[in-house]
């Protein structure tokens, strides 16, 4: 590119390319550091620094970051569920929330645990492979304590390993966690988890190679006795298949749809033949509670309301429509007068 065509498109030879010595080759810039490259800019001199991420190509990223994403939301309803199944089996309030999304290697995850930990492996028959569901002994030991009608505040939390009876208990905790990941990955795939194994030592587990790539969710558990973690350990060769599909962004609004179109009829025809109770009340009053007492065969109530007030239908004791009273083939009987419902309340008792 000559100088005479620059000029003449209006451009100056110094504002297209400028070369920044401040952070060229082992020059150091303003803050006193060294770059390893030069920086070029359009216009004139910048701030701005190249950013530089590490990479490491002995363990690449499978998953993009929008794909780490998804994986994320999709587990936010399994930590939502689980914390409900646990607060009912423990009769205190679990709150479970989902912090991070890492994929990292199996040996990194399972260096990252305790020696002494509650751990599971799950099968995944539908994916062709085993997960891992961890839970921290800050967790599980007020869990079981509560199970066990102690005082979680006075919980002690031991070193050592599972015994028979609390390794039955573990299995009984996490067997509360196979349905909610099931509903939450129900829109992704139909996946029966079951629970295979349950150990107190991490080590022992091994359920892909060291280096394998695997996804690592973690959860923030809070509850009365204090607060732990969760993790959730899936290996890549997993969910590889279901890749493309966490990268489309529309598979859960899509299973939504689907699952409800699907499970509507079903749900209808399982509904229309549920028994309800319906009453109808013809008059209502109050009374004290001397009057009550002092009730006799062949008192009259006074209520104040007209013979040709309409009576109101009560379903499963709420007020729901008005009708007129009646007989019909020697029988009592009302006549639904208005199918429009009226303003729901509690049928008086």
């Amino acid at each position: 590119m000559t100088r005479s065509f620059i000029q003449q498109q209006g451009f100056e030879s110094e504002g297209i390319s400028t070369r920044h010595p401040s952070i060229a080759d082992g020059v150091p810039g303003r803050d006193g550091a060294a770059a390893e490259g030069a920086l070029y800019t359009l216009g004139g001199p910048t701030s701005l620094r190249p950013q530089v991420r590490p990479y490491d190509f002995k363990r690449p990223e499978r998953i993009s970051q929008d794909q780490l994403r998804s994986l994320k939301s999709l587990h936010e309803t399994f930590a939502r569920s689980y914390g409900g199944q646990l607060t009912g089996m423990s009769r205190m309030i679990v709150d479970m929330e989902i912090e991070a999304a890492e994929q990292i290697s199996y040996a990194e995850y399972i260096g990252g645990l305790g020696n002494q930990t509650c751990f599971a492996t799950v099968l995944a028959p539908e994916l062709g492979g085993r997960l891992v569901l961890e839970m921290s002994q800050d967790v599980f030991y007020p869990l079981i304590e509560r199970l066990l009608g102690g005082d979680v505040h006075g919980s002690i939390i031991p070193d050592r390993a599972l015994t028979s009876i609390e390794t039955r208990l573990a299995r009984s905790v996490f067997h509360r966690a196979m349905q909610p990941l099931h509903e939450a990955w129900s829109g992704l795939r139909a996946v029966n988890f079951t629970i295979d194994t349950v150990e107190s030592n991490p080590q022992i587990a091994q359920i892909v190679s060291p280096n394998e790539v695997v996804l690592a969710l973690r959860f923030r558990v809070g509850l009365a006795g204090g607060s732990g973690t969760l993790s959730l350990c899936l290996p890549y060769a997993l969910i590889e298949p279901l890749v493309d599909d966490l990268g489309t962004r529309s598979w859960q609004a899509a299973g939504d749809i689907s699952a409800g179109s699907n499970q509507s009829p079903v749900v209808r025809e399982h509904l229309s033949g549920a028994a309800v109770e319906l009453s109808a009340v013809l008059a209502s009053t109050s009374i004290t509670l001397s009057e009550l007492r002092s009730m006799q065969p062949g008192d009259v109530i006074l209520t104040g309301v007209s013979t040709r007030t309409p009576a109101t239908i009560c379903v499963e004791g709420r007020s729901k429509f008005q009708a007129s009273q009646g007989q019909h083939a020697g029988r009592r009987a009302v006549q639904v007068l208005d199918t429009t419902s009226i303003p729901s309340r509690q049928a008086p008792s």
